[in-house]
């Protein structure tokens, strides 16, 4: 009873902590026990846990007084009326990072628990320090230190003086770097290669994996989606359109990191690929505002949706050429790779901001500002070993076309590019059904050498195209905008693809 009535009478300045709160997008949390329970948003993604019990529970050995862990969590109820989930629970790790810091640092040589009056700028920039020489997070936790200081005095909590806030105020925090992994194409957390891409592109065009899982994977190779918006998907989002007998999709995604407490959409095509194959898990037992992938488990969906990718590459058997090993294929990889395909393909930073769903332009200049300083070595550099790996005509060669691709020829004209061919009979014919497939959106003849719907003729002019090409490149290399002569270098792979299947010694070339 002592000690009951002297903690009370530490706490006897201060408000109690709410039973029940609201946060800023409508939840209604219980904050009575010992574990705070909220979603990341409002309409769904993973659980976040606020366990008090990691700062002053039975089993751990706290470092901060009663007194500096109940306003600790005074702080919290009021980021939770404020702010989401998810920097709430930030905020909650900093502070308990920063109470195991002082535990190893501190405390020991200090009698008695910490009080947030003790914080002085000896601690402060010893705790900066630390961040920025032994976390990832640099000075991040700092940052929200500092913030929760400045909370703290503006509610004039006993042990908050303004001092020690203009203190904490002229420390400077450099904070984590970023796009690191984009700007030095980290082979197992940077964009994915072009080889990397291709694989995954014919993995799923193979039917392999689960559907469940192959969803996932081209939903995010197509959009680029942060995973909370793939756990937040509804049935309701999912959009079909019929028009000349041919059905599009769209998607209403979900924005994340809007500083809103109402849901915010904005609707994006997706390919009739993807749209069929939504089409045919959605479930006629669910409501419009169930899940549209009911299948991802409830508490933890992000982290599912990661190991639904990794099973994926697991059953398709997907390598990196670049590290020999199983790809790491994760939603970050597939969020950078198609903002680093649309940077090399000349896109502005604006419209990469959008396809980001960005509000501003501060986390997109590593896109744009490396395309012209780093090319991928393993694309270019691929010899006879790597032939079969990095083999980029996804066609098939035949000797006389098909009655589908008979009446789809395609010509050897260019008038796209100026090259000096000579011949002009077809390469082959497309094989795409418009009414199945979509509409092609390539430029025929040079692109078509991509196109898994292209059918080669054996006695196509196939050599004349690769010599034209080689000499196109090799006298315009310092007039041509490189992605250009980037895609053309593709095409040149894929020529030279042909012409080994069909029989005929492709020309050496020293651009490639």
């Amino acid at each position: 009873m002592p000690a009951k009535r002297e903690r009370q009478k530490q706490l006897a300045d201060l408000p109690k902590t709410a039973r029940w709160v609201r946060s800023m997008d409508g939840q209604e949390i219980d904050t009575s026990g010992r574990e705070w329970r909220l979603l990341s948003s409002s309409d769904g993604g993973r659980v976040v846990r606020i366990n008090r019990n990691l700062l002053d529970g039975p089993l751990c050995c706290p470092t901060l007084s009663r007194r500096a862990t109940h306003v600790t969590e005074l702080y919290l109820i009021d980021r939770m009326r404020r702010r989401k989930a998810m920097t709430v629970e930030h905020d909650f790790d900093t502070i308990r990072r920063f109470d195991q810091w002082l535990d190893a640092n501190v405390s020991k040589a200090r009698r008695g628990r910490f009080e947030w009056r003790h914080l002085n700028e000896k601690i402060a920039r010893a705790f900066l320090n630390h961040g920025i020489k032994n976390t990832a997070n640099k000075g991040n936790d700092f940052s929200r230190l500092r913030t929760f200081y400045r909370w703290g005095y503006a509610h004039h909590f006993e042990g908050f003086d303004l001092q020690t806030l203009l203190t904490l105020r002229s420390l400077r925090a450099i904070g984590n770097a970023k796009g690191h992994h984009v700007r030095f194409r980290h082979s197992t957390k940077g964009p994915l290669s072009t080889d990397e891409r291709l694989f995954l592109s014919n993995a799923c065009a193979q039917g392999k994996g689960s559907d469940r899982d192959r969803v996932l994977v081209l939903l995010h190779l197509e959009l680029g989606l942060n995973p909370n918006s793939t756990a937040r998907l509804k049935n309701r989002d999912f959009k079909s359109f019929t028009a000349n007998n041919i059905e599009t999709y769209q998607l209403d995604i979900p924005r994340v990191k809007k500083r809103t407490s109402k849901r915010q959409t904005k609707r994006r095509n997706i390919s009739i690929r993807l749209g069929d194959l939504i089409k045919r898990l959605q479930s006629d037992e669910l409501r419009p505002e169930d899940p549209l992938f009911y299948w991802l488990r409830t508490g933890s969906p992000e982290d599912a949706i990661t190991h639904a990718m990794k099973r994926f590459v697991r059953e398709a058997k997907i390598h990196s050429p670049r590290t020999q090993h199983l790809l790491n294929l994760t939603p970050r990889r597939c969020r950078t790779t198609l903002a680093t395909q649309m940077g090399e393909d000349g896109a502005s930073r604006f419209h990469i901001a959008e396809v980001l769903d960005h509000t501003d332009l501060q986390n997109v200049n590593v896109y744009t500002e490396t395309v012209s300083s780093i090319s991928d070595a393993v694309a270019k550099a691929t010899d006879d070993r790597m032939g079969p790996l990095v083999d980029r005509f996804l066609g098939r060669v035949v000797d006389s076309l098909p009655p589908l691709q008979r009446s789809q020829p395609i010509p050897m004209n260019t008038p796209h590019i100026s090259l000096p061919i000579l011949n002009t009979g077809g390469v082959g014919g497309c094989g795409r059904d418009a009414a199945k497939d979509g509409l092609c959106d390539l430029y025929p003849p040079l692109s078509c050498y991509l196109c898994p719907f292209f059918a080669a003729l054996r006695d196509g002019p196939h050599s004349e195209i690769l010599r034209s090409l080689e000499t196109y490149v090799e006298l315009n290399q310092a007039l041509t905008d490189p992605r250009i002569l980037r895609q053309l270098t593709d095409v040149i792979l894929a020529v030279r693809s042909v012409l080994k299947k069909v029989g005929t010694p492709s020309l050496e070339s020293s651009t490639i």
